[in-house]
């Protein structure tokens, strides 16, 4: 039964009204409005008139600000659409709360939680009266002031890049508190689905599946499993099916097993794997699962499940050494990493699944084969899942810390514990998840205060032991980047401080060709970024008029950089990268945004073609980000309102399958190179004309390996030279392909650049 929909929604300042008697809430000196639920308190306060209706105008959002330290309390009437049966419960279930929340059911307390991220299922079957109405009330308590109310100890302050840690006590999506590309956003709500479910009593709790081998064109698998059964067949032989299908692809096995949990194994001949683009198709199987009695005459109960068969490990050293590296090994093929960060979909969550089928799109499109879930942001929901089991697109998922140090006590460790456990169950069974990462960053600030990153208890011992519990065959690493004992004092005896094989690269921001771009010896990049100005189109949406143009001195500018102190840094950043590439900045706020745009889809072009050119030494890159989780200016290649930057085709380019690429001057001219992500070797015919004077540079023909690169030929260039090479080619399958290179040193002339993009296809 749904009980999404209207609800009321009473509030006051926290601890100004007095509440014993949630049934008596319309008697108070409450202030009530109507609520949507899913939502956010926020979007209720606009719809009743109390905040602005465009929330991100300006400096709107700030007027919310008011409201963090209210207590809020939901409150529904329903009448059960069925009881359950004998061998069935019913349970109150609630997608997700935040924060600190006491549940009630017809004015008793059932319940409580204070953790934002994860589902609450409560067993009412008792409780609820069948036929007559039922009272729901969620009671909200203020979640700063929660977070105000814990410890800090001295540890979470002096290792602190930030300077408040507050978002450190409550399980809280870290950039509500403020970011760099969020705003502050300290919500509250029921912001994912309620509903009453009746379920059966007994099934299966989880089917696990594992790859134990392959021998010729048999694949062997496991299933471990877990049931709960009625007590008459706890020791009985019971009789288990299993069959399967993808495609002309089947397997079906069955087994006597004593007791309801275990392990079944079956074989598959000539498998379809499940491979990420563009290895193969994500192959994805529809499996039944039944449990009968020991007759085999009653089938006790069955699940259905889609599953993608796949082996997947991760290779990496603590250092950069010889052999060492950070590459991810799919079906037993190593494969180069092209990917793309997940932020926030908006500062409200109840509003992200609205936005999934956009973002999803723009997922495929991109052409990324993995997706990196950032932890400064919440836990994504199945649907996010199941869009990448299907489109080949690997997970990268973090556990929702970043940028802070985290609590270290034996409270907080339960807390995170229980955490964990949930999203592990939650998506271990997807073939698209491919790694679980600690945290965001939280070893490299550590490791910035002169503290080795291992006295973080929570990512060395209470999330590996989470996993290797309940995910054993799925890779783990602490954080990102991982900082080992060995790499850290490796810096600290002043022997050189390493590379990280797997790092971040921010940096100056400068000139993305600088040496520290162009010479990082990170063998995998899971963060880079560059800025570029959001359309003129998004701008007049993000600011009042007065404050459109220019950006100088601005504060609605600075304060869409998500810079939470006024402070123009992000916008110069902007203004600087244009003064670099073109040796003057536009004065007009049109050329200003193609300049902007140009400087960074030619900068995220060079990050991903820089690594793409060197398969054998580099493992991948996953570039900062895809879509805005707000109006700003920022590194995302597609505004808040879905506006592509011009970087969204650059990038796309640069991540087709099979790309032919211009490298950076050596020795008095550049070589002509490409990169084939496939299992498939290429060949075909080449030519390069300059887009100025449709001269022909270079024209050959080419083959390429399987998964690898080559060296087609070279061509004779001087560093004064400048222009653009047009680069296309036809392989011998007919296949055409296009690309484009920058060549030469700045400043360039950016009038000579549009005339060149005219000719871009």
């Amino acid at each position: 039964m749904n009980l999404n929909g209207n609800w009321k929604l009473y509030f006051a300042p926290s601890g100004k009204v007095k509440c014993d008697d949630v049934t008596a809430l319309s008697s108070l000196p409450l202030e009530c409005i109507k609520a949507t639920v899913p939502g956010n308190v926020e979007l209720d306060l606009i719809e009743a008139g109390l905040l602005p209706r465009d929330i991100f105008r300006g400096l709107n959002i700030l007027q919310a600000q008011k409201y963090e330290t209210y207590e809020w309390w939901y409150e529904t009437a329903f009448t059960p659409d069925q009881k359950p049966a004998e061998d069935e419960k019913a349970l109150l279930h609630f997608g997700a709360v935040d924060c600190i929340a006491q549940y009630y059911l017809n004015g008793e307390k059932i319940y409580e939680s204070e953790n934002m991220f994860i589902s609450h299922d409560i067993d009412v079957t008792d409780k609820l009266l069948y036929g007559k109405e039922n009272t729901l009330v969620v009671h909200i308590a203020s979640s700063i002031l929660a977070a105000a109310a814990g410890d800090v100890e001295p540890c979470s302050t002096l290792y602190e890049w930030q300077p408040t840690n507050l978002c450190t006590n409550i399980r809280k999506a870290a950039h509500s508190f403020g970011w760099d590309i969020m705003p502050r956003a300290v919500s509250a709500g029921i912001w994912r689905d309620v509903e009453l479910k009746i379920e059966k009593k007994y099934g299966f709790r989880y089917l696990y599946f594992a790859i134990s081998g392959t021998q010729g064109d048999t694949t062997n698998v496991r299933i471990a499993f877990d049931t709960t059964l009625p007590d008459e067949y706890t020791f009985a032989p019971l009789l288990y099916k299993i069959y399967g299908s993808c495609g002309e692809s089947t397997f079906e096995n069955k087994i006597r097993h004593i007791a309801g949990s275990g392990k079944i194994g079956f074989s598959v001949k000539n498998a379809k794997f499940w491979w990420p683009k563009p290895y193969g198709e994500p192959n994805l199987y529809d499996i039944t699962v039944e449990c009968w009695t020991p007759d085999g005459e009653t089938m006790l109960f069955s699940k259905k499940v889609r599953r993608g068969l796949r082996t997947l490990e991760l290779r990496h050293s603590d250092v950069v050494e010889p052999g060492g590296g950070f590459d991810f090994i799919v079906n037993g093929k190593r494969i180069m990493v092209t990917g793309t960060n997940w932020v926030p979909m908006d500062p409200y969550h109840s509003r992200d699944k609205g936005r999934y089928a956009k973002a999803f799109e723009l997922l495929d499109e991109v052409g990324v084969n993995m997706v990196r879930c950032w932890g400064g942001n919440v836990y994504e929901q199945q649907e996010f899942y199941d869009f990448c089991d299907e489109h080949g697109i690997l997970v990268w998922q973090d556990f929702a810390m970043a940028c802070h140090f985290y609590p270290q006590t034996e409270e907080f460790q339960a807390k995170l514990r229980a955490e964990a456990e949930w999203v592990v169950k939650e998506f271990r069974d997807h073939p698209s998840l491919a790694v679980w990462a600690g945290d965001n960053e939280i070893d490299s600030m550590l490791a910035g205060q002169g503290r080795a990153p291992s006295v973080n208890y929570l990512t060395r011992e209470v999330l590996p032991r989470v996993i290797e519990r309940l995910d054993p065959c799925r890779p783990y690493i602490a954080s990102s980047p991982y900082i080992s004992d060995r790499a850290f004092y490796m810096g600290q005896n002043d022997q050189g401080s390493p590379f990280y094989p797997e790092d971040h690269l921010w940096g100056p921001r400068d000139y993305f060709k600088s040496d520290f771009y162009k010479g990082s010896g990170a063998y995998f990049v899971s963060e880079t970024g560059y800025h570029g100005c959001p359309s003129r189109d998004a701008l007049e949406k993000m600011y009042d008029p007065e404050y459109l143009w220019p950006y100088q001195n601005n504060e609605q500018w600075n304060f869409h950089s998500s810079d939470q102190s006024n402070r123009d840094g992000r916008c110069m950043v902007m203004h600087k990268q244009i003064q670099q590439l073109f040796g003057d900045v536009p004065t007009d706020i049109d050329g200003f945004v193609f300049a902007s745009q140009v400087v960074q889809a030619e900068a995220k072009k060079f990050f991903i073609e820089n690594f793409r050119g060197n398969m054998k030494e580099k493992g991948g890159l996953i570039w900062w980000n895809l879509l805005d989780g707000w109006p700003q200016t920022s590194d995302s290649v597609v505004d808040y309102y879905y506006n592509k930057k011009l970087a969204f085709d650059y990038i796309k380019r640069s991540q087709q399958p099979f790309i032919i690429m211009v490298k950076e001057m050596s020795s008095w001219g550049q070589d002509v190179i490409c990169a084939n992500s496939t299992l498939e070797p290429v060949s075909g015919k080449l030519k390069i004309t300059d887009a100025e004077t449709g001269k022909v540079m270079f024209e050959s023909d080419f083959s390429c390996d399987a998964n690898g690169n080559a060296n087609i030929g070279r061509i004779s260039l001087m560093y004064s030279d400048k222009g653009m090479m047009l680069i296309e080619w036809e392989t011998d399958k007919g296949e055409k392909g296009f690309n484009t290179y920058l060549y030469g040193s700045p400043a360039f002339d950016l009038e000579k650049y549009k005339e060149w993009f005219k000719k871009i296809k």
